[in-house]
């Protein structure tokens, strides 16, 4: 895979594309992008049939081992990789140990290992181990293994330790790539840790710069350890972190941001040079029954909120599409009651429908992003969008989302009836929207 920069901006954004992957070899992914996040390799909520309708053109996959550690012996047995195991072959694949925005118990470090925690329960994870996964995997993309999964306000001590097991870890992962023979098509990005304290992070990125021959760009972690908290970093804050670390980095390199942010936070990033996201955005705002509706258009001011509630019983009778403007297939065949329906009724429907609208507009979102960049507003585009989101916060309408215990006991009650919610949809029930 090569990164090329094909368009600088006014400022730190650019327009790139990454190219050349041995397995699709005409497959262009265009960035600023977002990955599709996966599940056990599959875009969760969507089949292999529904998605190819939302994107004719290859996307990137994001596959975290957490959600995929299971499928190991069958990789074995197939021996063409996770793309091809799960039936998205015409796609690429990136694989990372676990989501940024995953909830981990807490449990024991060891020198050379970090906890894996999947759906068998905890698994220590060493950088050999990792990497003969990713000999299983054949990912086009392999984020090094690492200690990454810290907030900002973690403990110095908690921090040092992270970074010595990172560092010790990537020079593994480094070796390994290189020497092995089924990883020649797979590219490494290196990843940094302790964010939260500035000299930590600057010995995190002079370790990854020892290894710039080696590796095609750089993920960052150490914001955000999946807890709401964690995700509520003011963005003046949020800001300093990706200009300090994205001035310190190669202009060559792929930066890539980990975690579930918000439009605000995604085109902040973007000014500072960074590239990819995980796409766990728009997932969460699925899984809690929102739908995005950004007004995209800098020269019309959105008249509603930019993401929508439809749990919220006002749209019961709102018989319009999600969005208007948005060609997705939900928007196009159902309006906002129906899916406020579906919500109501608990029908694993609505959760497509969300997801087929919220892939294709953030999607979009980034779209007009690099246009904004190629026509040098992108400043423009970053204040419409925070205007947009700003006003979100202050006006926005919290209902209640059902609970674990609320779906359980609902479903202990029709018990009879048809299955309406797979186990996969209630772990991911989202009870609070405060960082949406």
């Amino acid at each position: 895979m090569r990164f090329i920069i094909n368009q600088a901006g006014s400022g730190g954004e650019r327009i790139g594309s990454l190219k050349g992957f041995v397995k699709i070899s005409t497959a262009v992914i265009e960035t600023p992008a977002s990955a599709l996040f996966t599940q056990s390799g599959s875009v969760v909520h969507l089949t292999n049939e529904v998605l190819s309708k939302v994107f004719s053109n290859p996307k990137l996959l994001w596959v975290p081992l957490s959600k995929s550690y299971q499928l190991e012996t069958g990789l074995k047995a197939q021996g063409e990789g996770v793309a091809k195991f799960a039936g998205l072959q015409n796609h690429l694949t990136c694989v990372t140990l676990h989501g940024a925005s995953e909830i981990t118990p807490s449990g024991h470090f060891e020198s050379d290992s970090v906890p894996l925690w999947t759906k068998n329960g905890k698994k220590m994870i060493s950088a050999n181990r990792y990497m003969d996964l990713m000999e299983v995997f054949k990912p086009d993309i392999i984020l090094a293994i690492a200690d990454g999964h810290t907030s900002l306000d973690e403990g110095s001590k908690r921090i040092s330790k992270a970074l010595d097991r990172t560092s010790n870890m990537l020079n593994m992962c480094v070796t390994r790539h290189k020497n092995s023979t089924c990883l020649q098509d797979s590219s490494l990005i290196g990843v940094i840790v302790g964010v939260g304290e500035e000299r930590k992070c600057e010995q995190s990125i002079q370790n990854i710069l020892t290894y710039k021959e080696n590796l095609s760009g750089v993920t960052l972690e150490g914001i955000t350890d999946g807890s709401e908290e964690s995700l509520t970093v003011p963005l003046e804050k949020l800001e300093a972190i990706f200009k300090r670390v994205g001035d310190a980095l190669p202009k060559d390199f792929l930066c890539i941001i980990e975690g579930c942010w918000n439009p605000a936070v995604v085109v902040t990033a973007i000014e500072h040079g960074w590239d990819l996201f995980d796409g766990s955005y728009p997932l969460k705002l699925t899984n809690a029954g929102h739908a995005l509706a950004l007004q995209l258009d800098v020269n019309q001011d959105n008249k509603e909120l930019c993401i929508l509630n439809l749990n919220d019983e006002s749209y019961k009778d709102d018989f319009q599409p999600v969005l208007a403007s948005c060609e997705c297939l939900a928007c196009k065949k159902h309006t906002r009651a129906y899916i406020r329906h579906l919500l109501n009724t608990r029908e694993m429907l609505a959760s497509v429908l969300l997801s087929i609208h919220n892939l294709h507009h953030f999607d979009e979102f980034f779209h007009h992003a690099r246009l904004h960049i190629a026509s040098r507003t992108f400043d423009v585009f970053k204040k419409h969008i925070i205007k947009q989101y700003d006003f979100y916060k202050q006006n926005k309408k919290d209902v209640p989302i059902p609970t674990i215990q609320d779906v359980k006991t609902s479903k202990k009650k029709e018990k009879n009836k048809k299955r309406r919610v797979s186990d996969d949809d209630i772990d991911n029930v989202v009870k609070s929207d405060n960082s949406l």
